[in-house]
């Protein structure tokens, strides 16, 4: 697991691994972020995209997974460049 994926995980301690990041907690990761995290958020966005291609068009909640997932890396990565 990379440093990234262990700041995420840290701040669902008490919530379920499928419910969204607070703002609080994407603004503490995003502070806690890194040359190595932001390059790490950056491949990931790409390995999820490229699942994402291969998901079934009748597969609509994994679909939605994906693009949560995807919108959480990217709302890090925001908070990180301000």
């Amino acid at each position: 697991m990379s440093k990234l994926q262990r700041l995420i995980a840290a701040e669902r301690t008490t919530f379920s691994p499928y419910s969204s990041l607070s703002p609080e907690s994407i603004s503490r990761i995003a502070l806690k972020c890194r040359k190595d995290e932001v390059a790490d958020a950056h491949i990931l966005i790409k390995q999820l995209k490229a699942e994402l291609a291969t998901v079934p068009d009748w597969d609509g909640d994994t679909q939605d997974d994906i693009w949560r997932a995807i919108e959480q890396y990217r709302a890090i990565l925001a908070k990180v460049r301000e």
